[in-house]
């Protein structure tokens, strides 16, 4: 898992500068990956603009088959040297099934930033989910992931 995020931080430290000022963030279906917390797997998110419903298939931490869903939606946007980025927050609920038998269900609140490239139709996204497990025990929960999308409509 470490190396996935060092090669995803590489390839974001080559990349970023390598954009230019004309920019538009991707719309219609997003497919990639996802690593982190709740859930590690294959991400899909679909845009229309500010607002985006996503998803998350995969695995928690080697212990169970996981879905994480929900939607999130862009509250702000801030510029690093003319390169711009979008914070997010949003809802989204995971459940889990175990590979032992056991049976899990959190509701998290991700709060994230996430970079749209120019030329591409490829979002890059990092994000923290603080959130409640419901079941089992009740508790407090927190996550992060790092990951990345390609749009197929741009």
């Amino acid at each position: 898992m470490k190396k996935v995020l060092l090669v995803v931080a590489l390839i974001l430290v080559v990349a970023l500068p390598l954009s230019a000022a004309k920019y538009d963030k991707s719309n219609g279906i997003g497919i990639g990956l996802s690593g982190g917390y709740p859930v590690s797997g294959i991400a899909v998110k679909y845009g229309m603009d500010d607002l985006r419903v996503v998803g998350t298939l995969g695995y928690r931490l080697g212990s169970a088959l996981s879905l994480e869903a929900g939607a999130q939606y862009d509250v702000a946007e801030f510029d690093i040297e003319d390169i711009p980025f979008y914070v997010n927050v949003g809802v989204t609920g995971a459940m889990h099934i175990g590979f032992g038998g056991g049976f899990g269900l959190s509701v998290n609140v991700p709060v994230g930033v996430s970079y749209f490239f120019e030329e591409y139709p490829i979002e890059v996204f990092l994000k923290v989910a603080p959130g409640v497990r419901v079941l089992p025990p009740i508790g407090f929960d927190i996550g992060a992931s790092l990951g990345g999308l390609y749009y197929l409509d741009k």
